[in-house]
This record gives C-alpha cells, sequence and structure tokens, in this order.
C-alpha cells in the first residue's frame, strides 16, 4: 500500500487531497490519524523534492494538524522529521515566523544533540535571511 512506503509517484498529491478531505472522520480514530499524517508527510516531502514549497507547506501543515496532542512523547521520530520538514518548507515560503517558532520547538523536545543540531543550523540561516544577526548570535551561543 501507498501508507507502507511504496512510491506512489504523483498519485500521492491526489490520494492525500482526496483523504484530506475526510479530515473530521479521520479525526476520530487515532491510528488512521498517524497513518495519515505520514501519508502527507511523505506528500510533502514529494513536493518539497520538486521545489514546490507552497504545496509542501500544505501537506506539512496536514500532517502535523492530524497528530495527537502528545505526539512529541509517543511518536517522537516522526515528529522530529516533520517538524523539519515543516521549518523547512515555512522558511522557503517566506514564512519565517512559522519555522522559527517551530525550530526552537524542535530544539526544546529533541532529545539529544544530533537531533537539535540540523533545527539549529536552519533556525540560524532563517534569523540571518531576516537581518536578526543579534538573534543568530544567541542562537549559537546558546
Amino acid at each position: 500500500s501507498f501508507c507502507d512506503g511504496k512510491d506512489a509517484g504523483d498519485t500521492i498529491f491526489l490520494i492525500a487531497s482526496q483523504i484530506n478531505h475526510g479530515k473530521e472522520w479521520i479525526l476520530r480514530d487515532d491510528e488512521l490519524r498517524i497513518g495519515i499524517a505520514e501519508l502527507n508527510m511523505k506528500a510533502g516531502k514529494k513536493a518539497l523534492d520538486g521545489c514546490d514549497h507552497e504545496t509542501a507547506y500544505s501537506y506539512l501543515c496536514a500532517a502535523l494538524s492530524l497528530l495527537p496532542k502528545d505526539h512529541w512523547e509517543n511518536h517522537y521520530d516522526l515528529s522530529l522529521r516533520l517538524g523539519f520538514l515543516i521549518a523547512s518548507a515555512a522558511n522557503s515560503t517566506c514564512h519565517y515566523d512559522k519555522a522559527i517558532i517551530i525550530l526552537r520547538k524542535i530544539i526544546e523536545k529533541a532529545r539529544c544533540l544530533d537531533d537539535q543540531l540540523p533545527s539549529y543550523i536552519l533556525l540560524s540561516q532563517t534569523l540571518h535571511a531576516q537581518g536578526k544577526l543579534n538573534d543568530v548570535y544567541d542562537t549559537c551561543s546558546a
């Protein structure tokens, strides 16, 4: 199935879009929510890989909206990957404030420096793009 990681090609966008229209139904089943969040994440990653950052941002935000409140505790790897992808897409679409919020959340919730490091780098780049050089220094020296 497509949810098991098989390449769906461009069909993944159609599948994810159609499923997202039934979001109210999906929200009732926690296990289904995770699977659909992963599908949206795959669609978002594919869109990012194709340089369609707005579409990526849309699918990745849909994925995040499906995760339960305790997703960092119970779905750590998914939360980490999804968070970084959303922040990357947000940064690429000039949604800098959203990227900064997500990156700071990743840094807060990450379990080790290896998990934090990509977020520190992207946060520094995002702040630099906004001309917030003092914030870049503060981030790097924290």
